[in-house]
């Protein structure tokens, strides 16, 4: 897919698949391709606008080697056969490396790459753009630049994020900054003939974003993994201007925020960025939870990351029950 099709194919909800683990901590491959048939079929009921993200954060890319994770890219590609948009995440801390991610998710047949900004070193501003510049130069693909400060340590403002947008196969931006103004800035000075906005931090954030002029089409999500009309619900609402229908679909998903927050203030986070800019990363032990409960692939979490006690998986199965989806 070349990169201006990808950049007007990017839209809709955008599950951040989960890898699946086996009991004894090797990749489940046909797990995998259960969970991305599972979207694909969701997708082709109506046309829906679902592009499927791999090898991301949530799908423990850290934790995996990297054959596991070119066997990842490599199994969602091939699973989906060209039927949905793919965004293989290629970031790795350093230029060089991610450059040989990335040509490699090209050559298997990824339409996108997601890049995040480098971590462990915090590079400058020109060090960024450079980074971005010379990953793009390297292959024929989109480029998504995935700004986390959660797991970079950095932020990309507005800014810096217009004057990527200029280079010609950048043309997306997953966009993690939990800051009304920033999506304000980003939505006026973005031109959307350069660049799609994706809200990166799912269903709550992705209604209010959209206000701006609907300019961030579509959102990250884990609910949509398992309950991707719930998610849609949101988007459908939100993409079309009715906020107050897209509140009511917010609602409806409340009970599983709740128990995420109730999870959560249970364990004691390390992290010393700011509160509202960084994850609590329970949110994968429950989604992870929530796959098995209804029926497909989630399995074990891989350490550091913890799974959840039986007693709090009993609570997610009786919120799935009441919410229908198992």
């Amino acid at each position: 897919m070349k990169p201006d099709e990808f950049r007007k194919r990017c839209k809709g909800i955008v599950p951040v698949q989960y890898c699946p683990y086996t009991e004894s901590d090797a990749l489940d491959v046909q797990g995998l391709r259960r969970n991305t048939e599972f979207l694909i079929e969701f997708a082709e009921k109506g046309g829906k606008d679902v592009v499927i993200m791999t090898n991301g954060s949530t799908t423990e890319f850290y934790a995996n080697s990297i054959e596991e994770q070119k066997e990842v890219i490599k199994t969602v590609v091939e699973t989906v056969d060209g039927r949905v948009p793919v965004v293989a995440g290629t970031g790795k801390a350093g230029t060089r490396e991610t450059i040989k991610m990335t040509q490699y998710a090209e050559d298997i047949g990824a339409d996108c790459a997601m890049v995040v900004l480098p971590y462990y070193h915090t590079p400058t501003r020109e060090g960024v753009y450079r980074h971005y510049e010379k990953i793009a130069e390297s292959v024929k693909i989109g480029i998504m630049v995935y700004s986390n400060p959660d797991v970079s340590g950095s932020l990309l403002d507005a800014d810096l994020a217009q004057k990527l947008s200029k280079i010609e196969n950048i043309v997306a931006l997953k966009d993690n900054v939990p800051s009304p103004a920033d999506y304000a800035w980003k939505a006026a000075s973005i031109d959307p003939e350069d660049m799609v906005l994706l809200n990166g931090l799912g269903e709550l954030h992705y209604v209010g974003s959209a206000a701006y002029g609907l300019m961030y089409q579509g959102f990250i999500t884990f609910i949509g993994n398992f309950a991707p009309s719930m998610s849609y619900e949101v988007y459908e609402a939100a993409s079309t201007g009715d906020f107050k229908r897209a509140l009511e679909a917010l609602k409806r998903q409340m009970p599983i925020w709740n128990l995420l927050k109730l999870f959560m203030k249970k364990r004691e986070d390390t992290s010393i960025i700011p509160p509202v800019l960084r994850s609590n990363y329970m949110y994968m032990s429950v989604g992870k939870a929530c796959m098995d409960l209804a029926c497909l692939s989630g399995g074990p979490l891989r350490p550091p990351m913890e799974d959840l006690k039986d007693e709090e998986k009993e609570e997610v199965r009786s919120v799935l029950e009441k919410l229908r989806i198992v």
